[in-house]
Parts: structure tokens; sequence; C-alpha cells
């Protein structure tokens, strides 16, 4: 089952980003953060998640000594069902898909890089299509 899991992954690792918006610049993790917080008009009482948007692809990379990520974001559209992780390890990321599908959710991006130690870092974001 997990080595069905991982072909899946890489497979769905090619696709495009999202058409939602615009591709982020690469960032790091506090530099993501901050991006949300800047598109969040500086609400520290509501997320931007919580306003009705949702992060449409994710991906990560190993640039300059640390981890970087871009993001595209779009609507919504209403569902309650939708979750995104980074930087997780294989194990982590099978298990995000186990839990996720249980929920009625499906894998709609995923991504993963090599680590200068050759381990490998999965992206997913899961989403509830049907809505």
């Amino acid at each position: 089952m997990r080595i069905i899991i991982l072909l899946i992954t890489f497979f769905i690792s090619s696709i495009a980003f999202s058409h939602d918006e615009e591709i982020s610049d690469w960032m790091n993790h506090t530099g993501l953060d901050n991006y949300f917080f800047v598109l969040n008009n500086g609400d520290e009482e509501t997320s931007f998640f919580e306003k009705g948007h949702r992060i449409t692809a994710l991906e990560g990379r190993w640039n300059n000594n640390q981890v970087e990520y871009r993001v595209t974001y779009g609507d919504s559209k209403g569902s309650a069902l939708w979750w995104w992780w980074m930087n997780q390890s294989y194990e982590s990321f099978v298990k995000k898909l186990e839990m996720y599908e249980k929920k009625g959710a499906q894998l709609v991006y995923s991504q993963s890089f090599l680590m200068p130690d050759g381990t490998a870092r999965y992206q997913g974001v899961w989403g509830a299509l049907d809505e």
C-alpha cells in the first residue's frame, strides 16, 4: 500500500500550480507566516483562512542552507474540509493521506524535495472537491 501511495505522490508532485492566484516568492517559514499576516491586513484575531481563503498549492525546497516555501491561495468556497501541511516526513505524509481520506477529503496537491542528508520532505494540500 505504501509503495502505491508513494508512486501516486510522485505523480501528483508534477502537477502545476493552481491558477487561483499568482505564485508567491520563495520564503522561509517565518517569511511565510509574515506573508499571510500581511495578506490578512495584520488582523491577529481572525486568521486569513478563517476569512474564507485556502492554500491551493504549496512547494518546498532546500536553498542557501535553509528550507524555503512558495504558495498559491484562493477562495475556500465555503468548504470546512481543507488542510495543508509542509515539511513532513514520509511517515507523516502517509498518515495524513489515510486520515484525510477517512474525513472525505482528497489530496489535491503534493510536492516533495530532498534535504542535504538525502531525506525527502513532503508538502500536501487536501480538500473536499465536491463542494
